[in-house]
């Protein structure tokens, strides 16, 4: 996932206001729109998995 700035001239056009979106492969996400790339990024950060959070060993 890449957050991607999109408007009205963009290739591929915003799908609802001016701003940042992310992009998974060549679809783009119902998150958005962002303010900032910091924004999107964060929201990126909000949807990997915690290294931290437990689980089975993969060794």
């Amino acid at each position: 996932m890449i957050p991607i700035f999109l408007d009205a001239r963009t290739n591929p056009p915003a799908p609802h206001e001016d701003g940042w979106y992310i992009m998974d492969g060549t679809d783009i996400l119902d998150a958005g729109p962002f303010t900032s790339e910091q924004q999107a990024l964060l929201w990126i950060d909000g949807q990997e998995p915690d290294p931290d959070a437990g689980g089975p060993s993969p060794f």
